[in-house]
């Protein structure tokens, strides 16, 4: 059977007026880096929710930005793009990868809820592509049985910041409800095999230990929620108060917000015009300096000609009225006369008609002269004026700059700073009441459940879910060998415990180590997935994003924690290298890579100055201030 692989292309922002953000992906290593708060981690989010995840995080550089776009290639078989709004709901697909193209003709559209065998939404759709569609996961210790969605595969291949760090299993996302279908799920990646074979229990065989099951799970979320809420130390009727007055605060900065943004647009138009007519001041001062340099020699041109005819016709004056000198014209002594081969016929002797020209030709160049002075003078007087019209328009220019540096800029960059604030505070609030609604809700079935207590409402507190010992075996040594191509430290005797559903790596639960090393250890187990489907031609997606796995060396917890000055992130870079150029990695971090691989990936940088590079995932709108 063919396994098919996912690419992913491009991700790219929408909104009307705005500049699209764009970032472009390619086959084998791909690394995103740069300094913090650029949208790295922010890129991570949409890729997860641009593949069927929950709501696109708000922050203030998204303002405007209506629709995201994904561009993914099937491998052998096409390209495509789905579109969806950054509000959530569904898809529009496009064929091919059209990137940031305005206008495209529209090939479908998906929904993002999953339909089980369906390929109407996207879930159906993905796990069409990379077979796995119409499998079924058990969810429950009784053996009922769910359809595999695409978003049991994203957890398991787009890794966050925060899930990186985890202490729990990196193939769990902590909820017991869900434990069992993720487990599932990982037992039909690593054999190929579903749990469509499973036959539910009868309920009335587990109501009554499925009922006290319920119950004690049920008094533990109830105890964690009220933990959650002590924490907050508000009632609910004070969180949904401060939820509303954070709200209308948001709207009122939103609206202040674009205010001030427009204030600021428009001095920068103004000092874009005053620099255009400055420019054009500049031009014509230049281009009369250069007419004044070149009339200055016309005129010294004309004072010369007016010399020298002045001098033809004083000495033709004498020539005319003093027959006894030589003549002016061809020289011939006084006493030879012009008919006697003289002057061998060059001249008849008509001296008068010379002069009269010369003075003609004097009074011409005289007038010229004479124009020529009054275009001089009307230069100067112009260059004069241009000269006083240049200080008054770099006055002007000093001012709007100014009040653009000292004033707008600043008052902009303090209320994007709250504006973010706010929202963050708003999200702390949201939790809360959140975990305030949870907790009733959880009482409330808590008390439903002590009245029906006839009713089967069993779930599962384990997996219920088994893999046989030489598959986590075999997966256990891919692990190994990942972490030992790293040269990270201790990485002997690595072992799957059945019990906590992660590994142990050379005695050390892989859970309890620091968050440096949770992060590394994390990233191969993520590899080793995906090298041990492959190895035995098993499918899946084929891809990988991790967000900070080499966080041991920015970011340690400890000593013990600190990877700094160790060979691991130039052999983790050289690794993938190596191993995985035929799949796609896309690695997010802070640092760079090892200088000697920056020509052998496709390194993507965030500079975080606009003066450099580029300056995070979305463009800045305003000038360079």
């Amino acid at each position: 059977m063919d396994i098919n692989k996912i690419v992913i292309r491009d991700v790219s922002f929408l909104g009307n007026g705005r500049d699209s953000a764009s970032i472009k992906f390619q086959s084998g290593l791909n690394v995103l880096c740069g300094a913090s708060e650029t949208g790295k981690s922010f890129l991570v989010e949409a890729i997860d929710y641009l593949l069927g995840g929950g709501k696109l995080r708000d922050i203030p550089e998204r303002v405007g930005y209506d629709r995201v776009r994904i561009g993914i290639e099937i491998v052998n078989e096409g390209s495509w793009t789905f579109e969806r709004s950054v509000d959530g709901g569904g898809y529009t697909q496009y064929e091919g990868i059209i990137g940031e193209e305005v206008v495209a003709e529209c090939y479908g559209n998906l929904k993002v809820k999953h339909t089980s065998g369906k390929v109407d939404n996207l879930s159906g759709w993905m796990l069409d592509k990379i077979n796995l569609l119409n499998k079924r996961l058990k969810k429950n210790k009784s053996g009922g049985t769910r359809s595999l969605s695409f978003r049991d595969l994203a957890r398991l291949v787009i890794v966050n910041e925060k899930e990186i760090i985890r202490h729990d299993s990196p193939f769990l996302s902590g909820q017991v409800v869900t434990k069992t279908a993720e487990y599932s799920a990982l037992k039909l990646l690593l054999t190929g095999a579903d749990d469509s074979a499973v036959v539910a229990i009868e309920k009335n065989e587990t109501a009554e230990t499925g009922l006290n099951a319920k119950i004690e799970l049920l008094d533990q979320w109830i105890q964690d929620s009220e933990d959650e809420v002590a924490d907050y130390g508000a009632t609910r009727r004070e969180i949904t108060s401060q939820l509303v007055k954070l709200e209308n605060a948001i709207v009122s900065q939103r609206d202040y917000l674009g205010e001030i943004q427009s204030q600021l647009n428009e001095s920068m138009r103004r000092r874009r015009e005053v620099v255009k007519r400055r420019e054009i001041a500049r031009d014509r001062l230049d281009e009369i300096t250069d007419l004044l340099e070149r009339f200055s020699l016309l005129r010294a041109h004309y004072a010369v000609d007016i010399n020298r005819l002045m001098a033809i016709e004083e000495s033709g004056s004498l020539f005319v009225h003093h027959a006894k000198v030589t003549c002016p014209l061809c020289g011939a002594p006084p006493e030879a006369g012009h008919d006697d081969g003289a002057c061998d016929g060059a001249c008849d002797g008509d001296v008068a008609s010379i002069v009269q020209a010369a003075s003609a030709e004097i009074e011409k160049i005289k007038a010229l002269a004479s124009d020529l002075e009054a275009t001089i003078t009307s230069l100067l007087g112009e260059s004069d004026r241009l000269k006083q019209l240049l200080k008054g328009i770099d006055i002007s220019f000093g001012s709007i700059d100014q009040s653009i540096r000292e004033t707008m800029a600043p008052d902009l960059s303090i209320m994007q700073q709250q504006y973010s604030e706010f929202l963050e505070k708003k999200n702390e609030v949201h939790d809360a009441l959140n975990a305030v609604k949870r907790l009733d809700k959880l009482k409330l079935q808590k008390e439903e459940l002590l009245k029906n207590e006839g009713d089967d409402v069993s779930e599962d507190d384990g997996t219920g879910a088994e893999l046989s010992k030489h598959v986590l075996n075999q997966l256990s040594q891919t692990v190994q060998n990942i972490l030992q191509a790293w040269d990270f430290p201790d990485a002997e005797n690595v072992y799957f415990d059945e019990k906590e559903k992660d590994f142990v790596i050379s005695g050390k639960p892989r859970g309890s180590r620091g968050k440096g090393l949770r992060a590394i250890t994390h990233a191969a187990v993520t590899l080793g997935l995906l090298e041990f489907c492959q190895k035995y031609s098993l499918p899946h997606p084929g891809f990988v994003v991790m967000d900070s796995p080499l966080l041991a060396y920015y970011a340690p917890e400890g000593e013990e924690d600190n990877l700094q000055g160790s060979a691991l992130k130039h052999n983790f870079y050289r690794y993938l290298l190596d191993n995985h150029a035929e799949n796609q990695i896309i690695i997010i971090e802070n640092q760079h890579p090892p200088e000697e691989f920056a020509d052998k990936l496709n390194l993507i940088v965030f500079t975080k100055n606009p003066q450099e590079g580029r300056f995070g995932l979305f463009p800045i709108e305003t000038e360079t201030i």
